[in-house]
């Protein structure tokens, strides 16, 4: 934590936090369907069809929509909505995907060298020959804020606009298109990687005093003392230590 050693844990935790998070995104896409799964159709411009004897729970239930967007005249004020909650559920899954990376390419450091990562999926430097650049890895992680721009453009687009149609709306299509592409893309290069992804057990060492934490918790249950107490003995402990 804070970029200094702190607890011990596992390859196996770190990778099961982000794979939590990532299924929680998942799960987060699947709830989007609450607005999606309503039918427009039959609304028109946003007041309907006069004179017209439009079946809107023909349309309903041949497209299999959960249920029939009503009034009329909120189906135009809904729009955008349903994008931007897809924008933003990516937005998250893009955080995760763009941190993983993130670990990884400070876990690649020499002065890390936890893990070895692929060939395929590093590039040589232009001018030192020795380097292999992760390159793969940091345009994952900076296509994390093509996500969230096309987020904040969408919920832009529609943040002002009056009732009713307008032509604004055909704006939102392309950065909605956008994200969902280079999400697709970033999960495509990220499921091919990471399976070739080594970690260096022999690299990995820890000081000293990375067990702190738990002689603290020991104190505090086996003499019954306050944490803040066995908090400031195993501290001077390790400071007379070093």
């Amino acid at each position: 934590t804070h970029m200094q050693q702190a607890m011990p844990s596992s390859v196996a935790l770190w990778a099961q936090g982000f794979a939590a998070e990532i299924r929680d995104d998942i799960e987060g896409l699947r709830h989007s369907h609450r607005r999606i799964g309503k039918n427009p159709l039959g609304s028109a411009a946003g007041y309907g069809t006069p004179n017209l004897p439009v079946n809107r729970d023909a349309t309903r239930s041949r497209l299999a929509f959960a249920a029939n967007h009503e009034p009329v005249t909120a189906v135009q004020l809904s729009r955008g909505k349903a994008e931007a909650e897809v924008l933003f559920q990516i937005t998250l899954l893009m955080q995760d995907v763009g941190r993983l990376a993130s670990d990884l390419l400070l876990f690649y450091t020499r002065e890390f060298g936890f893990v070895r990562l692929p060939d395929a999926f590093t590039t040589g430097s232009s001018i030192m020959p020795q380097k292999r650049n992760p390159d793969v890895f940091e345009l994952v992680r900076g296509r994390t804020a093509t996500a969230q721009a096309c987020l904040a453009e969408v919920l832009g687009i529609t943040a002002k606009l009056p009732s009713g149609y307008q032509r604004d709306l055909q704006l939102i299509k392309a950065p909605l298109f956008r994200s969902i592409d280079v999400c697709l893309e970033s999960l495509g290069i990220m499921a091919a990687a990471i399976p070739q992804v080594q970690f260096v057990p022999e690299r990995i060492r820890m000081d000293a005093d990375i067990h702190a934490a738990a002689e603290a918790n020991a104190l505090v249950a086996q003499e019954g003392i306050p944490f803040r107490e066995a908090y400031q003995r195993v501290g001077a402990k390790h400071r007379r230590e070093e």
